[in-house]
């Protein structure tokens, strides 16, 4: 594969990060639209249309995964295992100061976007690691 051809495609995987994020902002908005018009046909819709929101930033994600190399791909998986672990505790944290009263029942919606800010830091993070000198 010639220099240009990389280039082109890596374009092509960053534009295809942007607008997945921009789905992915945009999609709340319409699955709550749909949530608000209380018939079950646009509820079940609004669930739909919230979790697919997410599926094309999976789909970069894990092109970006497959297509890179040895190092690329070890930096993902760390920051996703960190990612998920953090995750957990979050949940499990929410959960209890829930049942103990501390606080009303969380907006699940702030844990999601939570959740790929944990994932930004621990993929900068694990850059930065694997990175610096020995």
């Amino acid at each position: 594969m010639s220099v240009t051809d990389q280039f082109r495609r890596n374009v092509r995987i960053f534009y295809g990060w942007i607008g997945s994020m921009v789905l992915m902002g945009i999609t709340p908005l319409a699955a709550q639209w749909c949530i608000r018009r209380e018939t079950t046909f646009w509820r079940a819709a609004g669930v739909v249309i919230g979790v697919a929101g997410m599926v094309p930033w999976l789909w970069v994600i894990s092109t970006v995964i497959r297509r890179g190399d040895e190092f690329v791909r070890r930096m993902h998986l760390v920051a996703i295992a960190i990612t998920a672990g953090a995750g957990l505790l979050l949940l499990i944290a929410l959960d209890w100061l829930e049942r103990a009263w501390f606080i009303g029942p969380p907006d699940l919606r702030l844990v999601w976007p939570a959740m790929l800010v944990l994932w930004l830091v621990a993929l900068l993070g694990t850059k930065r690691y694997y990175e610096r000198e020995p």
